[in-house]
This record gives C-alpha cells, sequence and structure tokens, in this order.
C-alpha cells in the first residue's frame, strides 16, 4: 500500500487537457455528501423539479465559471437521493400470501430463539408472487432442513408479512437502514431446498469456500473460539457472545473484528509481490509488458475478490475502490493522492447506496482513513503507530460521543498494544488457517485456527485488564448538537501542519462534551417501550431514577433493558441514583442503581434488598419524592412528586388496593394532576382509578407504549412524535 500511496509511474494512458480546469475529486465528493445530507434532512420526499431547477441554473454558471459545477454536484445528489427513494417507495408489498420465490442469501443467517433469519436476494418469482414492482431484498425467517450459509441458493416456500411486524431497536433507525438496503418485504419460511451450486457463477463458489471456512472452524473449536477465526478471515462475527464485543467497543477496538482496509490491502499487496515474482521468471512476458504494471493490475481483481470473500462490507469495499483509484493512478501516469482515492471510494459507495450516509460503518471507516492520511499513513516505526492510532482515536471521539453517547479514553492506548498483534500475528494466521481448510489440509488449518484462538483469548484478557483502569471510557450523552460542533471545531486544530501555533489547544476540545448538560424543566418522565411492561426513566435537575413493573415475560425484560441502556446512553448518564421496583421482575441487562426500593411484603431472595429499603413511610424516599403506604402488609411500590402531589406513579394493584388508596389517600388522589399506572391494570381497577382522581390525567404504560412528558412551570406537558417519515412503513 505504501507504493500505491507515493509511486508515480510510467504512463500508459493521458487525460485530455481540459479536465485539469475541473473541481478536484475530494471537492466533488464533498459537494455530492452535502447535496445528500440535506436530502436525508427531510422526512418527507421534497418534489424532484427543486433540484433539477438548480442543476439548470448550475450549468448556465458552469458555461462560463467552472466552480459552478460543485453547485450541479450538491442538486445532482440531492435529486439522486430523490430518485432513489422513489424506486424504493414504488414496491409493493402484500400481506399474507403464499408464493415461492428463488433467491441468493446475502447476509449472514442469525439464528434466535429456534428460527433463523437473513437477506434474500431473489432471482425468479412464482406466478403467484407479488404482482408490480418487487423488492430488491426479502428478510426471511424461520426453519430449514440444513444451516443456511451466506451466498447460498435456496428455493423457497414463504408466506408473506407485514413490514410493521419486524422488530425495531432504540439504538438506530432500522426501519430507515431497511429502506435504503432495499429490504422491501418480509416472509416466513414454509420449506426450502437448497439449489446445487452452478460451476459458471462466481457468487457460488465464494459461498461454497466460506462455507468451508465455517465448518472445518467450528469443527476444530469452540463457538467463541471459532467465532474469532471467521470473524477475521471470513468477516463472520455472529458467533462471538455480546459480551466480548462490549468488551472490544468499550476499549475502542471493536475495528479489529472486522474485515477491515488493511485486511484487504494485505491479500491485494501479497497479490502484486507474488505475480511479479512470477512474471520476471519469465523472459518474453518481462520484454513485452514491465513486471510492476502486471503485479498492480493483479492486485485489483485480489482486492475485489478478497472483499467479496469476506461479505463487501463496507471499509472492505472502501479499501478495494482505494487500491482500484491507486492502481488506475499509477497506469495513467498521473500522482497518486490517497485524498483522490478516499474521495472515490465514498463517492461511488455513497451514489450506489445514497442509504450509506445513515449508516454508522460507513463513517466510522472514513473517518479512520481520513485521519490516517492526514497524518501521513504509510510510515514504519512505533512512532508511526502511536502517532496514527492517537490521530484516529482524536478524530473519532466527537463521531463516537454524538453516535454511542461514550467515548473510550484508553482506546489509544488498547490499539498500540493489541493491533500488531491483530494485524500482524492472529490475521495473517486465520488466513493461512482458511487456505488450508480450502485445501482439505485438516491438520494444519487446525494447528493455525487453535494459535489464533490462543492469541485473541490473550488479547481479549488484556482488554478486560485495561477496562478496569480509572475513567477508562465515559458518558458524555447524545444529541448535544452545539458539545459536538465545539468539539470537532476543537479538534480540528489538531490536523492543521506541525508547527502551527496552539495544536495543542485540540484536546480543550473534549471539555464542551464533559459539561454536563443543563436542564430547565422541573421534571422529565420517559416511559420506555418495555413489551407489556412497565418501564419509567426520570430526571430532575442532576438527580435520574427509574420506575419498574411487570417485567415478568423475557421478551419485556430484554426490550426494557435496551431500551432504557440506550436512554441513560442518550443522556450521558452512567448508573442512576434511584430505582423504585413495584415487583422483584427487573429489566436485563440490570442497571446501575446507588439505591433501590422494593415492595412492601418482596419475597426475600440472595441478593434481594435491606430492610429500609422498601417502598414505605419509615425509608427514605428519592429527593423531591415521597411514598404513599396503605395499611395492607402486600401492596404496590407508590411515589408522589410535587407539593400538591402533582404526580402519582402506581405499580400494578388489584381493584381493592386501588379502593383502600382512595379511602386512606383520597385528599391527595383528587388534587393530583397526572397519574402513571401499568396497562395491565383492568377495566375494573381503572374505573375505580378514574373515580378516585377524577381531575388527573392517567396514562397506563406498557404494551410497546412510550412517549416523553416534561412538567414545567406547574404544568405537564407531553412531546408528539412526529409525523411517520417516508421510509417508515405504513407512512
Amino acid at each position: 500500500m505504501r507504493y500505491f500511496l507515493g509511486h508515480k509511474g510510467a504512463s500508459v494512458a493521458k487525460l485530455p487537457p481540459w479536465a485539469n480546469s475541473w473541481p478536484s475529486l475530494p471537492f466533488l465528493a464533498i459537494a455530492a455528501g452535502l447535496g445528500l445530507g440535506l436530502f436525508h434532512s427531510f422526512r418527507q420526499l421534497p418534489a424532484l423539479w427543486i433540484p433539477l431547477s438548480v442543476m439548470l441554473f448550475g450549468l448556465l454558471l458552469a458555461w462560463k465559471w467552472r466552480p459552478a459545477l460543485l453547485l450541479i454536484a450538491v442538486a445532482g445528489a440531492f435529486a439522486w437521493g430523490i430518485w432513489q427513494a422513489d424506486l424504493r417507495l414504488a414496491m409493493h408489498w402484500p400481506v399474507d400470501q403464499d408464493f415461492s420465490v428463488r433467491g441468493r442469501i446475502v447476509s449472514i443467517p442469525q439464528l434466535g430463539g429456534r428460527e433463523y433469519r437473513f437477506l434474500l436476494t431473489p432471482e425468479h418469482w412464482s406466478a403467484e408472487a407479488p404482482a408490480g414492482a418487487r423488492p430488491d431484498t426479502i428478510i426471511v425467517h424461520g426453519n430449514l432442513s440444513e444451516v443456511p450459509i451466506v451466498g447460498q441458493r435456496w428455493q423457497l416456500r414463504l408466506h408473506s408479512e407485514s413490514l410493521a411486524s419486524l422488530p425495531g431497536s432504540p439504538f438506530a433507525d432500522l426501519a430507515r437502514q431497511r429502506f435504503w438496503a432495499g429490504e422491501g418485504g418480509v416472509a416466513r419460511l414454509q420449506g426450502g431446498r437448497l439449489l446445487p451450486v452452478s460451476h459458471w457463477n462466481l457468487q457460488d463458489h465464494i459461498a461454497a469456500a466460506r462455507e468451508v471456512v465455517l465448518h472445518a472452524s467450528n469443527m476444530a473449536l469452540d463457538r467463541e473460539a471459532a467465532g474469532f477465526v471467521q470473524a477475521l478471515s471470513i468477516g463472520v462475527g455472529n458467533q462471538l457472545p455480546p459480551e466480548i464485543w462490549q468488551v472490544y467497543r468499550d476499549t475502542g477496538t471493536a475495528h479489529l473484528l472486522v474485515i477491515s482496509g488493511s485486511h484487504v490491502a494485505v491479500v491485494a499487496g501479497l497479490a502484486l509481490w507474488l505475480s511479479q515474482w512470477l512474471w520476471r521468471r519469465i523472459p518474453w512476458l518481462v520484454a513485452r509488458w514491465p513486471a510492476q504494471t502486471a503485479g498492480i493490475l493483479c492486485s485489483i481483481p485480489a482486492a475485489w475478490a478478497y472483499a467479496s470473500f469476506a461479505g463487501m462490507q463496507i471499509p472492505g469495499e472502501r479499501a478495494a475502490w482505494m487500491i482500484t483509484a491507486a492502481a488506475l493512478a499509477h497506469l495513467l501516469g498521473r500522482p497518486n493522492n490517497a485524498w483522490q482515492g478516499l474521495s472515490l471510494a465514498a463517492l461511488l459507495i455513497a451514489l450506489k447506496n445514497p442509504g450509506a450516509l445513515v449508516d454508522v460503518g460507513f463513517w466510522l471507516s472514513l473517518g479512520a482513513v481520513a485521519a490516517l492520511v492526514a497524518v501521513g499513513y504509510g510510515e514504519v516505526g512505533w512512532r508511526a503507530l502511536l502517532r496514527s492510532q492517537w490521530a484516529v482515536s482524536i478524530a473519532l471521539m466527537p463521531l463516537l460521543a454524538g453516535l454511542f453517547g461514550q467515548v473510550s479514553l484508553i482506546s489509544p492506548v488498547a490499539n498500540v498494544l493489541v493491533i500488531p498483534l491483530v494485524e500482524l500475528l492472529a490475521v495473517p494466521l486465520a488466513l493461512l488457517g482458511a487456505l488450508f481448510a480450502l485445501l482439505d489440509l485438516e491438520l494444519l488449518s487446525r494447528l493455525f485456527f487453535h494459535l489464533v484462538a490462543l492469541e485473541m483469548d490473550a488479547v481479549t484478557a488484556l482488554l478486560r485488564v485495561l477496562l478496569h483502569i480509572p475513567f477508562a471510557r465515559i458518558s458524555t450523552g447524545t444529541g448535544r448538537t452545539w458539545a459536538l460542533l465545539a468539539a470537532v471545531l476543537g479538534f480540528s486544530i489538531f490536523f492543521l501542519p506541525v508547527g502551527w501555533p496552539g495544536r495543542r489547544l485540540a484536546l480543550l476540545g473534549m471539555v464542551p462534551l464533559l459539561i454536563p448538560a443543563g436542564d430547565t424543566t422541573d421534571l422529565e418522565l420517559r416511559a420506555l417501550d418495555a413489551g407489556s411492561g412497565m418501564l419509567l426513566f426520570w430526571q430532575k435537575g442532576a438527580q435520574s431514577g427509574i420506575f419498574s413493573a411487570n417485567l415478568w415475560k423475557a421478551a419485556s425484560r430484554r426490550s426494557g433493558g435496551l431500551a432504557l441502556t440506550a436512554a441513560l446512553r442518550q443522556q450521558g448518564v452512567t448508573r442512576v441514583d434511584a430505582w423504585l421496583r413495584s415487583d422483584i421482575s427487573a429489566p436485563q441487562p440490570l442497571p446501575i442503581a446507588a439505591r433501590q426500593w422494593w415492595p412492601a411484603g418482596a419475597r426475600d431472595y440472595p441478593g434481594g434488598p435491606p430492610a429500609p429499603a422498601f417502598c414505605r413511610a419509615d425509608g427514605v424516599a428519592p429527593t423531591g419524592m415521597h411514598f404513599l403506604t396503605l395499611s395492607a402488609p402486600v401492596q404496590p411500590c407508590m411515589v408522589t412528586w410535587g407539593a400538591g402531589p402533582d404526580v402519582l406513579i402506581l405499580g400494578d394493584a388489584d381493584v381493592a388496593t386501588v379502593k383502600r388508596l382512595a379511602a386512606e389517600h383520597g385528599a391527595a388522589l383528587h388534587r393530583v394532576q397526572a397519574i402513571f399506572a401499568p396497562a395491565s391494570l383492568g377495566n375494573t381497577e381503572r374505573a375505580a382509578l378514574s373515580a378516585a382522581a377524577a381531575q388527573a390525567q392517567v396514562f397506563y404504560l406498557g404494551e410497546g407504549k412510550s412517549g416523553t412528558w416534561t412538567w414545567q412551570a406547574g404544568r405537564l406537558h407531553r412531546a408528539l412524535p412526529p409525523a411517520p417519515a417516508y421510509w417508515q412503513p405504513g407512512a
């Protein structure tokens, strides 16, 4: 790759002279990115004639003023996004229809519960299949006669379902990602058969090769160890448990477990060296064509072949485009510029799929490579490695803070320690093991796979030790635009030329992210999606807490735990001050709480609460809140807030409990303005609660309902959800 980035060779073709007056490729890429970024800021599709009119105006200006081409690029990218969105919106997907389809699996099948879920690209539809414009990709779930592998071709019998039935995520807008990925349908498996491998189809052979590596690694190692081998060789990381991924994310080294651009560069460099060595051994070939040029030509298909073998992920595709651009620059006799290659890669990926701009992986990959280029990629030595990793960590810090609400302060140290172990040792060993598996040399493949597993276990143990360092990671919160802009402007100083005065002030850009966000509301309440359970997160100044009830189902515990983790990350909260539990059910994973309160009469079990933590009058309630207790020994946890009181939060209760609450605290209930209670309350309990607090607004939480309320200046305000966007099902 150092050769690609810095060499200028003999020209085999020349560009026309008028091309020199055009804007450079990086500026065109930035202009197109601005156009697509502006397009993605709209939740409803703008009219296509608007950007087309701007393009026409730009063409008139460009006749005499070439920089107007940048305006055309902005408007053209905007129009391209609208057109691509219109094509996807034209797809029709009926519900409850049986049909057959022949297609190829294009994603890594995920095993959840007792069924697989994967993406299928249809190649041939049956006569009873949905008519009209059909989706490019459909989401299939169910069971098959054998384990599905990405790249295989299947003949499937399917039953179509509604797109609204697909699961969501509190961390990402999955509906938007599915829309731009062309996933316009979902269906349940009713049967299928594996189609034979076509000898003339390269994708079939790639799928068969991936399957060989998967089976060989699974036969040689346990599930977790095989997951490391598969992640480093063919880009399949679904066998690694979530706790392993969490360790690598918290240390800023998760990029090591995916196929990165460096993997593709190693394979391309090896192909370049090997082809040159072989070419020089045949004199009549050298006399007709330079070995150097032949090697560069061979490196291009090698890069694309390995990127395809590894699943064509964004980092691999970006690296393949950059290698292609560098090789073509050499063949054209033009000085290669890494910014040109990076711009070309970003532009082509974004034009191929405009939705890439809302993909986290696209920005992380692009930002990391841009930081490496800015500090001088290609130098060798431990100082260059330290400088490059420090630059990547600094450049990605605002992006990670904005997307994930936390940054890893030990990321530079962790990367410097483990990158040589993974990139220079584990990856070559995994690739050699995969090669021996493809050659059916079982003994050698097992040996190399075991070496990879031993090394990655040591790397993971080292990262766990680093996580115990104080302030190894900090929560910054998300949605704080002013802090992110200040961090970006401050960190941009870091990439000024060496010797520029004030470069060390770049570290001050982190300070705004560490300042707690101001809060002008007296109380904020957020009902989180916890399935059939109730999960309420509140904030009052610097204090925060949760109220949970009825999280008895496993699905409710999982969805509630994910929603709570996302809410805490968004607010930059590492642990809540108070956790009021109306019963002994709890979200998973368990939140970190400074103190917990339990209902009187809660069952005692190992690890349960001490007696003073019960939700009763002799316990100390959270700041600004008060417990309501009844004469009955068993009751749900009930808490009020405000002098009125203004707000009542009620756990699960039967009609007798509601009537006793009205009899013993009737005066307080008449002053309450808002009540939050579980949706599990029946009609009888709801009628009794409404009669006891006739002046209050009652919000029943659960059944997947969510919302946000703020109490300010003595009034309760509910934040209205935004109107459905064009990419959402049923919009």
